[in-house]
């Protein structure tokens, strides 16, 4: 769809963009083609997309992958959904919030547009919940650019180390704010998250990890050896910390920001040593 069809489809079912839901329709084919090509969708995929919106997507990926299924947490563009797609075998549509909602499937892959206000939420959710081992996702291109970030920069933050415990990401094209209807205020990335054969980490240590990395980045411009101590997100003894950073060699005046993943997992194994 273009954007003038799009408007004239909107305005005719009455489905208004809601601006709280993050709903912005790409109106670019071209876009909406090289996404199924670079996802190099199949016949053997079970495919996740969250936030349809118009279907254009989805119609796209159930001509080439063996099955869709679509979460639509809006009741208007779900009934239009359900209409459009009324003949399609191989869509499933739901209509539910998919933070919320229980999937009882096992996805080969997730392609989707991701609404802005939530995205952080959404990967997370299909990384710890649903352990999906390839995403294709379209980000606002400033997160995209925290997720790919390296350590000593300034978009390196927890939510780069967490995802990267369990992905390595790369983007695949950026696209301007032109391409959508309504136009957003900034670009977008659509990028490729992978997961890996094995995060090194058992069920304490995996643990543990997170809840450094969460302290680490509490007190962003705190040492890493004050947030750990001090951090609401963890609460090991002075005296293990001390013991860690001494074994590991670690300078005591060292942050977060500045640690690699190997790094925060070594402190991670290290703690776990201890307690």
């Amino acid at each position: 769809m273009n954007t003038k069809t799009i408007i004239e489809t909107i305005n005719r079912n009455h489905l208004y963009p809601n601006k709280k839901l993050g709903q912005n329709f790409l109106c670019n084919d071209g876009i909406l083609k090289r996404i199924v090509e670079v996802s190099d969708v199949n016949k053997n995929d079970n495919i996740l997309e969250i936030g349809p919106g118009l279907g254009d997507l989805t119609a796209m990926l159930a001509e080439k992958a063996g099955r869709v299924t679509a979460v639509e947490i809006d009741a208007g563009l779900s009934a239009f959904l359900n209409e459009k797609f009324y003949n399609y075998k191989n869509i499933k549509l739901i209509h539910a919030d998919f933070l919320k909602a229980d999937l009882n499937d096992i996805f080969t892959k997730s392609i989707a547009n991701l609404p802005y206000y939530c995205s952080s939420e959404i990967l997370f959710h299909l990384a710890i919940k649903y352990k999906i081992k390839q995403i294709f996702v379209m980000l606002q291109k400033e997160m995209s650019e925290r997720i790919l970030s390296r350590p000593g920069t300034k978009n390196y933050g927890a939510m780069t180390v967490a995802l990267g415990l369990h992905y390595e990401s790369r983007t695949l094209f950026n696209i301007d704010r032109k391409s959508f209807h309504p136009q957003p205020d900034v670009s977008s990335s659509f990028i490729y998250l992978k997961r890996k054969e094995d995060n090194e980490l058992n069920g304490q240590e995996e643990t543990i990890f997170q809840n450094i990395v969460k302290a680490a980045f509490w007190g962003r411009r705190k040492t890493l050896k004050k947030c750990l101590m001090d951090s609401p997100h963890s609460d090991y003894k002075k005296e293990l910390i001390l013991n860690v950073f001494s074994k590991l060699n670690l300078d005591e005046n060292i942050r977060g920001e500045n640690l690699s993943i190997r790094e925060f997992k070594e402190i991670a194994r290290s703690i776990s040593k201890q307690i």
